[in-house]
């Protein structure tokens, strides 16, 4: 069995990556990446140093022409622009991109096209969790573009099943994006942003990677399908900082932040370079996805599709996230 992952020098694509190393039943992993050597590098800092069945291959989206791989089995299609300041970026590497990909790729695969939470919105108001049947209302340019690629995959899908993911927040190791929590709860004061609590569906890596491949093992054998995906339980942005400084060791006082003094910086973050470089996520655009107090979706449709249950806990997958950091001196 032949499996292409796009995005492998990110995290999920890398957790996908490692698992297929060690699955015997697939023959052949084929990874597209930018830079071979910095996945090659990856790699072997996480114990996959020269993989026989690994086969790296230089190319970037959204110019990449995959005819030229042969036929694959499955596609998990990870790549893509997650912070920007540039609404144009998002859209031509994140819509062209995957237009490109089903377009070139070879065979008759099952395809999961990674999409995200954000193309569908916040949950409306009201509401404990956002369902399928609600109306798209992306709030940022990253989510609008990949709403955006959605709708392109729509408009011509391909002969091939394919499954448009959409994943909340995604925690693990190897996960950038909290990697300024672990440095915030070092302090002795965490500021929260916003008055109100604020929930949020959320999911592992080590789960996603399982739920895709529950997909691929388990899920509908034709057509074009969209589902949520996340963990079953809902966290607060209290649990993320507590869970966080519990296991870092750590003690300080949660200061909740009115959002008015926020938006200041995550403007400044336009202009001035230092503050863009140390918080990279708090753009102005994907700063609109920090005020909505709720972003929690039903996936209960996966779960009833494919019979996928998720296993790790909060605490479990910060815990290993914080090992990779300190692993590599990042905290």
């Amino acid at each position: 069995m032949r499996l292409l992952v796009t995005g492998a020098t990110g995290f999920i694509g890398r957790t996908i990556v490692m698992r297929a190393l060690g699955d015997d039943r697939i023959t052949e992993v084929v990874a597209p990446v930018r830079s071979p050597a910095k996945l090659r590098q990856q790699l072997a800092r996480e114990g996959f140093a020269d993989q026989p069945k690994l086969s790296i291959v230089e190319a970037e989206a959204p110019a990449w022409d995959l005819r030229n791989l042969g036929s694959f089995d499955r596609v998990v299609h990870c790549a893509g622009v997650l912070f920007s300041r540039s609404r144009e970026e998002y859209f031509r590497v994140n819509v062209e991109g995957t237009v490109r990909l089903l377009e070139t790729v070879g065979g008759n695969p099952r395809v999961v096209v990674l999409s995200s939470q954000a193309a569908g919105g916040p949950t409306p108001r009201g509401q404990e969790a956002k369902k399928l049947t609600d109306p798209d209302r992306p709030v940022s340019w990253y989510g609008a573009s990949k709403l955006r690629m959605e709708l392109a995959v729509r408009e011509n899908p391909p002969d091939f099943p394919v499954l448009l993911l959409r994943a909340p927040m995604v925690l693990g190791p190897g996960d950038q994006a909290t990697l300024p929590l672990f440095r915030m709860v070092r302090g002795k004061v965490w500021p929260k942003p916003g008055l109100r609590a604020k929930h949020y569906s959320w999911i592992s890596s080590g789960d996603l990677a399982d739920a895709i491949a529950a997909w691929f093992e388990r899920g509908p054998q034709h057509g074009l399908h969209t589902s949520y995906v996340a963990s079953g339980s809902v966290i607060s942005d209290s649990d993320l900082m507590l869970t966080a400084a519990k296991i870092s060791g750590r003690r300080g006082l949660l200061l909740p932040v009115p959002q008015i003094f926020l938006r200041p910086v995550a403007l400044a973050s336009k202009f001035i370079p230092a503050i863009g470089q140390k918080v990279p996520s708090l753009t102005p655009d994907r700063a609109r996805e920090i005020w909505p107090d709720r972003w929690v979706v039903d996936a209960s449709d996966f779960r009833e599709a494919t019979g996928w249950s998720c296993r790790d806990t909060l605490e479990e997958s910060l815990a290993r996230t914080l090992v990779w950091f300190r692993r590599e001196g990042l905290v």
